[in-house]
């Protein structure tokens, strides 16, 4: 396996910090990974090690705010820098592997990433595999939240509203140990903008989804608390995708490439990987 990292730009002084973990022998496709919110590019070794010793070149970088990209922690101003973003990573993996198959893997927020990028921009992309996609808000929050983080939203954008339930993303207490301290991890409250602008996109893509046709692999926790899996369901009954799968693991946390049934996770991955694999 081959490493690489740097930084790619987007925009005029402004780059954001990348890795890429490259097969020693022929690539077979590459995959683009999006990382989820308070999360960073370093924090998915299960899906690393599984895929690139079977053809698969895995790019993936720390979105701005997070890891070790710059900005302030977790604070997402506008949905679409971040979608923005995703599209200029995309292009900066094309332009590295112009010939082979380009899949997104997106965990989380990004999957909802991937979800809105799949219906701007339908054909750019061989497939998508979405993971945890938020599409509704988890049980744990209530409506009087959901009304709250709007108005502060606008008021007091940078403001802290609550944390994510670090429990919540896995069954495995050592991956909630590291996680909490592992220091590119955010840990503290999530601020007003950053929630209102997850909502927003939650609704769009929800609106938008009939627009996508790429084919698409949803998977999630059947007993996530943080993103409700019956978004999911809705988002697989919605898309015009003719070619799609929805799995729900039972049982299984958030994080569900880091589930102790991680390897069972990550072969039906593969296998939907592979189906869609010219080479």
């Amino acid at each position: 396996m081959r490493y690489l990292e740097g930084d790619f730009n987007i925009s005029k002084g402004q780059a954001l910090y990348y890795q890429a973990w490259l097969p020693d022998s022929r690539f077979k496709a590459v995959v683009v990974l999006v990382h989820g919110l308070a999360d960073h590019s370093g924090r998915y070794n299960n899906v690393i090690d599984y895929l690139v010793p079977k053809g698969y070149s895995v790019w993936s970088y720390d979105q701005r705010g997070h890891g070790k990209s710059p900005g302030k922690r977790c604070y997402i101003d506008r949905f679409a820098d971040l979608t923005g973003d995703l599209s200029r990573f995309v292009d900066f993996v094309r332009q590295e592997n112009p010939s082979l198959p380009l899949f997104i893997i997106g965990h989380s927020l990004g999957a909802l990433e991937a979800a809105f990028y799949s219906t701007c921009h339908p054909t750019w992309v061989t497939g998508a595999v979405l993971s945890g996609l938020v599409l509704k808000a988890g049980e744990s929050i209530t409506k009087r939240t959901l009304k709250l983080v709007k108005t502060l939203s606008v008021i007091i954008p940078r403001l802290g509203v609550r944390q994510l339930e670090c429990a919540g993303i896995s069954r495995d207490e050592n991956v909630v140990k590291n996680y909490i301290g592992d220091p590119l991890v955010f840990t503290g409250k999530i601020p007003a903008r950053t929630g209102a602008e997850m909502l927003d996109a939650m609704s769009n893509v929800q609106a938008l989804s009939a627009k996508i046709k790429l084919p698409v692999l949803l998977m999630h926790g059947a007993s996530d608390r943080l993103a409700e899996p019956s978004g999911s369901q809705l988002f697989y009954n919605s898309i015009a995708s003719t070619d799609k799968e929805l799995h729900f693991f039972p049982g299984c946390y958030h994080e569900i490439f880091n589930e102790p049934c991680h390897d069972f996770v990550l072969g039906t991955m593969i296998r939907w990987l592979d189906k869609h694999t010219l080479v």
